[in-house]
Parts: structure tokens; C-alpha cells; sequence
């Protein structure tokens, strides 16, 4: 289904690509690396830090249980150089499942994630941008010892800008966590996780002002597949989310070049197994060469 998707967005967007190529009102790409789900191959100038915040909101609704998941997370980027960015993640998680006869509540801190990519295509000399990079998963708190554990991932990121108003990325991102044991008697296996996605992205308003300010208005549809392992109730089992999620965001950038945005999505889950509704905020903040 993603791949389906991914194809078809290729193609609409090659078209009006084509078009506005043809027409002469192509500009040079603005790398619009400002999705919610999907990630973006754009990497930090080198010395400047952005500090992005997002909190999710997902619901799950049947006839005798009403399940909600609330997520906070950072994500810290920092560039190297302009082609190698260092990125570090941290968040926490609550789980509220709601019943006619009990509530239960599940709070805890989820895992780290240290990474590195780099750039390997810059669409200055290429149709397109393309980052890869290795992933240090690091856990942070466990009910006991021997559920998890080091582990470790790859994340590949791809993007298009069409020098209109029309701007596509896609993403993969595989992790394994080895060596894990669903109880302290169990077998040791390992807990995957792969995630596609793929976003299609419009410019609305993107205005300069006379003082040389910025006001971007930015568009979004995405969808994001999910497969991963988990362990509950001393077993390991394997569920997939699939999401469809639109959204929007607004940017301000000053005279200095410091761009704040701030932007709301709403994923709608797609298969049984996904939460059925949500909504997402994210807040970001990037400084250009402060160190």
C-alpha cells in the first residue's frame, strides 16, 4: 500500500514539476525539511542546532475499551559539517486504558536514540537529496534487566523540491534491538522495527516582508506505515500501524535567520491494528551558525 502510494505521489508531482519547469517559474530548491511523519534528508549547516518538540495524542475506541496514548518527544540536530548532522532523541510515554470496570494507567520514559547521517545527494548536482545514517538505540528504564537492551538502526531519508510550490520526501527507518528475552527464564530474540513513509508538501504563502522577515505557510499529506515488535504479557508479538495523516504549519523567520515553527497534524489510523484518530503539535526552533 505504501509503495502504491509513494509511486502515485512520484508521478503527480513529476508532472506538475514538469510543468513548472516548462513555464520558467522554477527556483532553486528552499529545503522545506518540516514534515511531521516522514523524515527529511536535509541536514544542518554546520554549527547550528535545531531543537524540535512534539507531543501526540492517539485514540482508540471499541465497545467496552477507550485507549489513549499520549507522547512527548526532543530531538536535538546539530551539523557537523554541512553534510554530517549529529542527532539525539528522548521522550516519554503514557498509556490511559479506560473501562466500564477498571482504569489502568502506564507511564514510563521511553528509549534514547543517538545517530549520525550524512549527505550523500545534494540537488544542486542531483535529482534529488538523499541522507543516510546509523542509529544508537539506548533504553532507559525496563521493568527488569533482561527485557531490553543495546540496539542499533539505519535511517535513509529522500526529498524532491520541484521549484514551485510542490515538494515531496520519503523515508525508511529500520532498528533491531538484539538479545532480548520476554521473561528472565525466556528464550533471547530480537525486537524489530521498520517504518516507511511518504509525504507530498505545498507552499501556499511564503511571504518576505520589507524588513526582511519571513512568513511561511506550509501544507501537508502523509502516510506512514509501521511493522514492530513488542513484548506483552511475557510474549513477543508484531503489530503494523498505518496512518494517513494531513497537517500544516507556520514559520517566522527574522532578520538573523533563526526560523520558528510551529505546526498541527492529525494522523487517521488505517488498519485495524493502528489507533483510530489523533493529533499531533510540534514546535521547532532552528539557529543558524551560533557556535
Amino acid at each position: 500500500m505504501i509503495a502504491k502510494t509513494a509511486t502515485f505521489v512520484i508521478l503527480v508531482c513529476l508532472s506538475i514539476g514538469l510543468v513548472y519547469s516548462q513555464d520558467g517559474s522554477s527556483q532553486p530548491p528552499e529545503e522545506p525539511d518540516f514534515f511531521f511523519l516522514t523524515g527529511g534528508p536535509y541536514t544542518q549547516q554546520k554549527n547550528s542546532p535545531q531543537l524540535i518538540w512534539a507531543h501526540q495524542w492517539l485514540h482508540s475506541r471499541t465497545a467496552s475499551l477507550h485507549l489513549r496514548d499520549l507522547s512527548g518527544a526532543g530531538r536535538v540536530e546539530f551539523g557537523v559539517s554541512d553534510n554530517l548532522e549529529a542527532d539525539f532523541e528522548f521522550g516519554a510515554t503514557s498509556v490511559r486504558q479506560e473501562h466500564p470496570t477498571y482504569t489502568l494507567i502506564d507511564t514510563q520514559l521511553d528509549g534514547m536514540m543517538l545517530g549520525a547521517r550524512y549527505r550523500i545527494l545534494r540537488e544542486d548536482f542531483a535529482p534529488l537529496t538523499l541522507t543516510v545514517g546509523p542509529q544508537l538505540l539506548i533504553p532507559t528504564r525496563t521493568s527488569a534487566p533482561w527485557e531490553t537492551g543495546l540496539g542499533y538502526g539505519v535511517d535513509v531519508t529522500a526529498a524532491k523540491d520541484w521549484g514551485g510550490p510542490v515538494f515531496t520526501a520519503a523515508s525508511v527507518n529500520w532498528r533491531n534491538t538484539p538479545g532480548v528475552r520476554p521473561t528472565e527464564a525466556g528464550e533471547p530474540s530480537s525486537l524489530r522495527q521498520v517504518s516507511y513513509a511518504v509525504a507530498l508538501g505545498l507552499r501556499p504563502v511564503e511571504a518576505v516582508t520589507r524588513k526582511e522577515t519571513k512568513h511561511d505557510l506550509h501544507a501537508f499529506v502523509e502516510m506512514l506505515s509501521t511493522t514492530e515488535d513488542a513484548i506483552d504479557a511475557g510474549e513477543i508479538g508484531t503489530t503494523r500501524h498505518i496512518f494517513a495523516a494531513p497537517g500544516i504549519r507556520y514559520g517566522f523567520t527574522n532578520r538573523a535567520g533563526i526560523l520558528a515553527e510551529i505546526g498541527i497534524a492529525f494522523p487517521l489510523g488505517l488498519n485495524r491494528e493502528a489507533p483510530n484518530w489523533g493529533t499531533l503539535l510540534q514546535l521547532q526552533i532552528e539557529l543558524p551558525g551560533i557556535f
